[in-house]
C-alpha cells in the first residue's frame, strides 16, 4: 500500500485475528513511510520539515521490517489466534492528497497518522500481551516512538 486517499485495509471491519492485527499494522507503517517520502519529494516539507520527514520515512520503514521480521520469526502458530475488539476504523487517518495540502497542513496530516498509530499499537499490545509478550514489548515501544514523533511535529509547528 502507498500513501494515498485509499483507506488502509484490513480483514473485516474489526480485526478478527492477530494476523489481522499485524497485517493492519504493516499497512500503517508502509502508508506512514511512502506519506514522509512523497511530502518531501513533492517540496511540500521544507526545511527542518523535510529533515524530519526523511527521518521519520526511515523510521517507519524500519518498523516495517520489525513487523515483517516478527511475523515470520515469532508468530507462525499466533497468526490465525482470534481476537476481539479492535475496530481498526478507529485508527485509520483520514488520508488526503499531497497535492491539496501545504506545509501546515501536511503538518497536521503527519500528526494525525502518528496519533492514529500511537493508538493502534498501544491499545493492540494489550491484546497482544495475552498471546505473546514480546510483540506486546514491540507494540508498547512503538506506540512511544510514535508519542515522540507527535511532539517533535508539534514542535516545527
Amino acid at each position: 500500500m502507498v500513501y494515498d486517499e485509499a483507506s488502509l485495509e484490513c480483514e473485516f471491519e474489526e480485526c478478527r485475528t492477530f494476523g489481522s492485527v499485524i497485517r493492519f499494522a504493516l499497512d500503517l507503517e508502509i502508508t506512514a513511510t511512502s506519506f514522509y517520502e512523497q511530502a518531501k519529494n513533492k517540496g511540500i516539507a521544507k526545511g527542518p520539515v523535510s529533515d524530519i520527514f526523511t527521518s521519520f520515512a526511515k523510521d517507519h520503514a524500519k518498523r516495517k521490517d520489525l513487523l515483517e521480521h516478527t511475523r515470520r520469526e515469532k508468530l507462525n502458530e499466533m497468526i490465525l489466534e482470534p481476537i476481539s475488539e479492535i475496530d481498526n476504523t478507529k485508527y485509520k487517518p483520514e488520508l488526503q492528497l499531497l497535492d491539496r495540502l501545504d506545509e501546515k497542513n501536511v503538518l497536521n496530516q503527519a500528526i494525525e497518522i502518528e496519533e492514529k498509530a500511537a493508538a493502534f499499537f498501544s491499545d493492540t499490545s494489550v491484546v497482544a500481551k495475552s498471546l505473546l509478550a514480546e510483540v506486546a514489548r514491540i507494540f508498547i515501544k512503538m506506540a512511544k516512538e510514535n508519542q515522540e514523533k507527535i511532539s517533535k511535529l508539534k514542535s516545527v509547528q
